[in-house]
């Protein structure tokens, strides 16, 4: 076939036809590298513009698929089912910029090559339009659908249309949380152990009056509110319920200045603030900066999530790792097992073991040597999982003998 250029037809949409009309007849295989754009230019005669006209429609219709550096590649459409939609429903709490595009590039790295294309709703945190995407996925007959579930912490209204989904045939699975309602496929984080590794290393530190900021309807968050609960227990620290903070505003709406305010009103502030997620965490280091006071010197504070806002930050964050990009690519392969297996009965359930990354924004108690060694030799009769904190204590208990001895 060549490009008619008296056809009425653009020839972009030429070139598509040419291509599809390979792929239907296998000349073009599922997986197979088409000719390169210098390739497609000179064969047909057409300007390289054309040529990345068609060849981005086609991926965008899921006909082909590209892959950085090495070429743009044949999807496996021809091995669908007929009647499928080849659309994915993806349905977020909130889209902004934070985490959501890594877990987004994620998944469509595992279901654009199967020819597979995302649709996707925006909760915005409100359960009446999570609703509603519920209903616009099941009315689209999406193939199958990953969610991350709105006001996960609390009784859900709309379990009703999980259930129309699964009456339907369609799939789903929820990413970075779940719900209790449900036994449902998920992929998440635990949160739990999270939120411990996070206290414990605040205490490994030496401080015992250790704030907490967390997000009261969300599970993930009440989760690492209860490792924070568990490591204090864990060392025998008193719990303070007047160091403890939670909200349920949307973060955009900036909930934290005031929380950090009634933090240090308190008799006894804290000498250190864990934060259930990143942005909360910068948010809480510009209102303590307002304050007069600086991290880490007189704050410690810790976030959660390893985002670029830690990185970035005008002190570079302590942070809990999520694995982000990694878990929407395995929410999206277990999804794609979940459509070719349309039996399969038991969920799949998968839980990643968050590790602690260690920055620029906490800071050791100025304690006595013999303070840093009871409180070394407490950790070890619990059993410490992890050799860093020691480590630091070590080095605590080393830098204030060196300043007893001046």
């Amino acid at each position: 076939m060549k490009i008619d250029p008296l056809s009425p037809l653009p020839k972009y949409h030429q070139l598509k036809e040419i291509i599809k009309e390979s792929i239907k007849k296998g000349i073009i295989k599922p997986n197979e590298r088409i000719q390169s754009e210098s390739e497609l230019v000179s064969k047909y005669k057409i300007s390289r513009h054309t040529v990345r006209q068609a060849i981005g429609g086609m991926v965008n219709e899921g006909w082909l698929y590209r892959e950085p550096g090495i070429g743009t590649f044949c999807a496996e459409r021809l091995k669908r089912t007929p009647g499928k939609t080849f659309i994915i429903g993806v349905i977020s709490v909130v889209v902004s910029n934070y985490i959501f595009p890594r877990i987004i590039h994620g998944i469509d790295n595992v279901i654009h090559p199967k020819g597979y294309s995302i649709v996707l709703g925006n909760a915005n945190h409100s359960l009446e339009k999570e609703a509603a995407h519920l209903q616009d996925m099941i009315n689209r007959n999406v193939d199958g659908l990953i969610i991350e579930p709105t006001k996960s912490a609390l009784p859900s209204p709309n379990i009703k249309y999980f259930y129309k989904l699964k009456e339907k045939g369609i799939p789903f699975v929820m990413i970075d949380s779940y719900l209790d309602e449900l036994n449902s496929s998920y992929v998440r984080v635990d949160d739990v152990l999270g939120g411990y590794l996070a206290a414990e290393y605040l205490l490994g530190l030496g401080h015992r009056r250790i704030g907490i900021i967390y997000k009261s309807d969300h599970l993930p968050s009440a989760k690492r509110f209860q490792g924070y609960k568990k490591a204090l227990k864990k060392y025998k620290v008193d719990y303070s319920e007047e160091l403890v903070k939670s909200f349920a505003l949307p973060e955009d709406k900036n909930p934290t200045s005031s929380l950090i305010k009634e933090l240090f009103k308190i008799k006894k502030p804290p000498t250190a603030i864990f934060c259930y997620n990143d942005q909360i965490a910068l948010q809480a280091l510009k209102a303590i900066t307002k304050l007069g006071l600086k991290i880490p010197e007189d704050i410690s504070l810790v976030g959660f999530d390893d985002s670029d806002l830690a990185i970035l930050s005008q002190v570079p964050l302590t942070t809990v790792a999520h694995p982000k990009g990694r878990m929407g690519e395995k929410a999206g392969k277990i999804l794609l097992q979940l459509i070719e297996n349309v039996n399969t009965s038991r969920p799949q359930q998968f839980v990643y073991k968050p590790r602690l990354i260690i920055r620029d924004s906490c800071k050791s108690v100025r304690e006595s040597s013999e303070q840093s060694n009871e409180l070394r030799e407490e950790m070890r009769e619990t059993s410490p999982p992890s050799k860093k904190v020691l480590q630091d204590i070590e080095n605590s208990a080393h830098l204030n003998k060196k300043e007893k001895d001046k």
